[in-house]
C-alpha cells in the first residue's frame, strides 16, 4: 500500500497529487486529533484542570499544545514513512558509483576512462556472489 501512495504522488500530475495530499492531509490531521483528545484528554488525564493555567482572566489550555503537538509528531512520522523512508529497498544499480583511481572523482561503476581527468580506469575485479 505504501508503495501505491508513492508511486501515485511520484506519477500523477502535480495539482492532481498536490490536493488529494493536502486533502488527505487535513482529513488524517482532524482524525488523528479526534483520537488524541479522546485518549489523552478522556482517558489519561480525565478532564484534569493541572494542564491549564488563568492569566490576567484568559485562561491558557497547554493541555491542547501537548495534543496538537503529539498529532504534529504522528504526521510527520506517516509523512517520513511515505515519502522518505526507503524501507529496505535497494539502491538502483544504475547509480553505483566508485572513486576513480587518479581523481578520485565519482564516476559510474562500469566506466572505463573518467569523465574529470580522462584517465583509463581498469576494470573491477569480478567478486563471487558467496564472498
Amino acid at each position: 500500500m505504501i508503495q501505491r501512495a508513492r508511486s501515485f504522488f511520484r506519477d500523477s500530475e502535480p495539482a492532481v497529487a498536490t490536493t488529494v495530499g493536502v486533502v488527505g492531509g487535513v482529513a488524517l490531521y482532524n482524525l488523528l486529533l479526534a483520537i488524541g483528545y479522546g485518549f489523552m484528554v478522556q482517558l489519561l488525564f480525565r478532564g484534569s484542570r493541572a494542564f491549564q493555567f488563568t492569566l490576567g482572566g484568559v485562561t491558557f489550555r497547554y493541555l491542547e499544545l501537548l495534543v496538537h503537538a503529539t498529532v504534529l509528531l504522528l504526521l510527520m512520522a506517516v509523512a517520513y514513512v511515505l515519502f522518505i523512508w526507503r524501507g529496505g529497498e535497494s539502491p538502483d544499480a544504475d547509480l553505483a558509483t566508485r572513486d576513480c583511481p587518479d581523481c578520485k572523482s565519482d564516476i559510474h561503476i562500469d566506466a572505463r576512462r573518467c569523465p574529470y581527468c580522462t584517465s583509463v580506469v581498469p576494470p573491477l575485479p569480478d567478486v563471487p556472489d558467496g564472498a
